[in-house]
C-alpha cells in the first residue's frame, strides 16, 4: 500500500481563506458565547478558532499557494 501524506497547511488560497473566515466566524462565536455566559467550552473554541486562523495564514503565505499555476 502507498502511504499517503496528511497535510493540515492547505493547498490552495481559496481553502485557506475559507479556513481565515471559519477560524474568524468561529473566534467571534466564542466571544459571544462568551459575554453571554452560555459558553459550553469556550478556552476549547477559542484556541480551535486561532489555529484555524494561523493555519490558513501559514497556507496563504506558502509560496505554492502564491505560484500561478
Amino acid at each position: 500500500m502507498s502511504e499517503r501524506e496528511w497535510r493540515v497547511i492547505p493547498q490552495g488560497r481559496g481553502v485557506s481563506a475559507c479556513y481565515l473566515l471559519a477560524g474568524v466566524l468561529l473566534a467571534i462565536n466564542a466571544s459571544v458565547q462568551l459575554k453571554d455566559g452560555v459558553a459550553a467550552l469556550p478556552l476549547l473554541s477559542g484556541i480551535a478558532a486561532v489555529a484555524m486562523v494561523v493555519v490558513a495564514v501559514v497556507g496563504l503565505m506558502r509560496p505554492t499557494s502564491r505560484a500561478h499555476h
